[in-house]
């Protein structure tokens, strides 16, 4: 008995009964940490995840928009006519409509102004006249008479569906919450109708690409009171560098600024907006520069296809110079997507690209 208590007193045990210990202690640090861990990990996907709001409240107009129809000539046959009605609103409050009829059967278009007129409005201008009221348009000249019913066009390309091998940079389905995974700005606001609203700044794909054909579908807030570049402005940065512009540009006669042009670089070939409010499409076939030795370009950036609501309004048009609020630095290879926070609270949705083989 004596001689088994010694042994259990012996240096070697109290070692092994120390290292016992320690091994205890330091699997017990271990357990603590994992755990610590994904506490942590738990802390911050609760932080990133992101409940979605409504749309915001936006004001109406029962007016602006689309009008298609014909012209009849004071002596001839009727042609095929349209109308353009963009709504505004003065600093004093006062309401207006800038209307734009075109039709083959007249040489230049028709310019008028409306003005409210108890449930319709009044137009006037250049020698016509005319109204617009439940949801038709009619005007009167000397060189006939436009009657012209409110029409909603959209994209062919809307809710087009990722191909398979696509790259989904926004997922989009109706009605159900987006996510910024593939996005470094994680500010940006999701939206119940699935989209994502611009907010806190501009915000990068995580990856970059070469050369692809990319889907973007976007849309424009009503901002009656403003004009211009104020009014529902972004941009889509192919390489964080070169711009298509994004803006409420409807109606009007497109400048190097408008929707649909290559910022200070090739104007859009026609202005193919859609009234705010309404969802837009960009189909964009975009290659990168090729780079040479010490970083001199051999091959320019090139914008070889973009399509505006279905409508080709560029082809084949390099880029020299990096646009406007583009990422700076020299030309690259390769560079992210990038979408444009300018203040206003424009909305995107169902972004996807196919990457091209060089």
């Amino acid at each position: 008995m004596m001689a088994l208590a010694a042994f259990l007193s012996a240096p070697a045990v109290r070692q092994a009964r120390a290292g016992l210990l320690d091994s205890l202690k330091s699997k017990a640090k271990d357990e603590a940490k994992k755990k610590a861990i994904e506490v942590a990990k738990a802390k911050a996907a609760k932080m990133l995840k992101k409940d979605a709001v409504d749309p915001p409240a936006e004001s109406d107009d029962a007016f602006m928009g689309e009008y298609a129809g014909t012209f009849a000539p004071a002596s001839g046959s009727s042609t095929k006519a349209a109308a353009t009605v963009v709504a505004y609103v003065s600093k004093s409050k006062a309401k207006t409509w800038d209307v734009t009829l075109t039709s083959d059967g007249v040489e230049k278009p028709v310019k008028l102004t409306g003005k409210p007129d108890g449930a319709k409005v009044a137009l006037a201008g250049g020698g016509w006249t005319g109204q617009i009221a439940d949801g038709k348009l009619t005007a009167k000249g000397d060189p006939g008479a436009f009657e012209l019913k409110y029409t909603v066009r959209k994209s062919p390309t809307l809710g087009a569906k990722p191909p398979a091998g696509a790259v989904v940079l926004l997922p989009f389905e109706e009605g159900k919450p987006t996510n910024l995974d593939e996005w470094t700005n994680q500010k940006w606001v999701l939206v119940s109708d699935g989209s994502a609203m611009v907010r806190g700044g501009n915000t990068f794909t995580k990856k970059s690409f070469k050369a692809f054909k990319l889907h973007v579908e976007f849309r424009c807030p009503f901002q009656p009171s403003r004009r211009g570049q104020g009014r529902g402005n972004s941009g889509c940065y192919m390489h964080s560098k070169y711009e298509v512009q994004v803006l409420d540009s409807f109606g009007l006669k497109s400048g190097m600024g408008d929707c649909g042009s290559i910022y200070g670089v090739r104007i859009t070939s026609k202005n193919a907006s859609l009234p705010p409010k309404q969802w837009q499409t960009y189909d964009i076939t975009f290659r990168g520069p090729k780079i040479g030795l010490l970083g001199k370009v051999k091959v320019w950036p090139t914008f070889v296809e973009v399509l505006h609501n279905g409508v080709k309004i560029q082809e084949n048009v390099e880029v020299k110079k990096v646009t406007t609020a583009g990422k700076p630095g020299a030309h690259a290879a390769t560079g992210q997507i990038m979408l444009q926070d300018h203040g206003n609270p424009v909305r995107y949705r169902n972004i996807w690209l196919v990457e091209l083989k060089d």
